[in-house]
């Protein structure tokens, strides 16, 4: 089989795609009291969070016996504003405060699975994660990138 070939008999597999997420808009949230009363800002929020996995097949060196191989992202959404009441201009209280990123990817990884022998198959997997934040302390710590490899025999 030449090069050509063998991409055309790559079969895309259907792709998984996983997302939920909320919207809240101007939402009342009590901040206390003042004078007695109850005092509340508003609040808009849109979250969102999810993956996408891409996977493949094609042929092997061994017959019947496909190779699998995908990549996929994670990632989420998140911005909010909170607006305040017009009473609080006189204590100092901005207008409204903004919070949130916007889209972040979480991880990247990509996968490959393919049969060497009819009893023998060799997996190979990576991952990195771009944002990587120290799950204690809540410090950004950079990237965390993984790479795997193993050899399955089958008996």
């Amino acid at each position: 089989m030449d090069l050509k070939e063998f991409f055309a008999s790559i079969k895309a597999k259907v792709p998984t795609v996983n997302i939920q997420g909320s919207i809240m808009d101007n939402e009342k949230v009590l901040m206390g009291k003042l004078d007695g009363q109850d005092i509340y800002k508003t609040r808009d929020r849109a979250r969102a969070e999810g993956d996408v996995m891409l996977n493949f097949q094609a042929p092997s060196v061994v017959d019947n016996m496909p190779t699998s191989f995908g990549v996929g992202a994670s990632g989420q959404y998140f911005t909010q504003t909170d607006k305040f009441p017009e009473q609080l201009k006189k204590f100092g209280f901005p207008e409204k405060v903004d919070f949130g990123k916007g889209l972040t990817v979480d991880q990247l990884s990509a996968y490959l699975n393919t049969p060497v022998t009819e009893n023998l198959d060799f997996n190979l997997n990576a991952r990195i994660n771009p944002y990587y934040v120290d799950p204690v302390d809540n410090q950004m710590l950079g990237k965390d990138k993984f790479i795997g490899a193993n050899l399955e025999y089958k008996f």
